[in-house]
C-alpha cells in the first residue's frame, strides 16, 4: 500500500545468501494496493493464488495507510473501523483455510502527545487491529544499527524481546 517493495532488495539478501535471485524472485507475487477499496479486493482475490500458486506468505504493508488517508475526521470513523474490521476478518479467514500460510501485517504508528513517561507512539487504527491480530510485535530503533521487536501478544507466549540488525543480508542477530 505504500510503495515502498523493492525487488533490487530481495535481490541483494538472495546473493548475500548465495541464492539464485532470479529463482527467488520468481516465487514472488507483487500487488499494489491504490485505495482501501482495491485493497480489499486484493485480499478477496488472494484464495485462488493461494491454490494455483502454492501461497505460503501473504504480507500486506501496511494495513491501515489507505484506511486513514480515505476516512477523515471522526465523522467517518465508524465506517473505516467497520471496513477494517471486515478486511482483517477476511485475512484471518485465509489463514485458517489455509494452515500452512502464514500472514504478516504491518501497521502504522501515531504520537500520543500527552504522554509523559515511556513511550508517546501507539498503533494506528484502534482496537480493532490490536483484537484482530493473532500476534502484535512491536518493531523500533534500538542504539546505532540496532532494532528491536517487542512481542506484545500472542496466545502462547510470553512477552519479550529480541534484539537485531537489518543489513545487506537481511536479519540477522547480534
Amino acid at each position: 500500500t505504500d510503495g515502498t517493495f523493492r525487488p533490487e532488495r530481495l535481490i541483494q539478501m538472495a546473493e548475500a545468501k548465495n541464492l539464485d535471485y532470479r529463482t527467488v524472485l520468481k516465487n514472488v507475487i507483487y500487488a499494489r494496493a491504490y485505495s482501501s477499496d482495491h485493497q480489499v479486493l486484493l485480499i478477496k482475490d488472494c484464495q485462488k493464488l493461494v491454490i494455483e500458486k502454492n501461497v505460503k506468505l501473504i504480507i500486506v504493508d501496511s494495513l491501515i495507510s489507505h484506511f486513514r488517508a480515505e476516512y477523515i475526521g471522526r465523522g467517518t470513523l465508524a465506517n473505516r473501523q467497520q471496513l477494517l474490521n471486515l478486511h482483517i476478518h477476511d485475512l484471518l479467514r485465509l489463514a485458517e483455510m489455509f494452515p500452512e500460510l502464514s500472514i504478516v501485517v504491518t501497521n502504522q504508528v501515531q504520537s500520543k502527545p500527552d504522554t509523559f513517561f515511556g513511550d508517546p507512539t501507539k498503533a494506528a487504527g484502534g482496537n480493532i487491529i490490536a483484537h484482530g491480530a493473532t500476534i502484535r510485535i512491536y518493531l523500533r530503533k534500538g542504539k546505532g544499527e540496532q532494532r528491536i521487536a517487542k512481542m506484545l501478544d500472542a496466545p502462547n507466549l510470553p512477552e519479550g524481546e529480541a534484539i537485531f540488525v537489518v543489513g545487506e543480508g537481511g536479519i540477522s542477530d547480534i
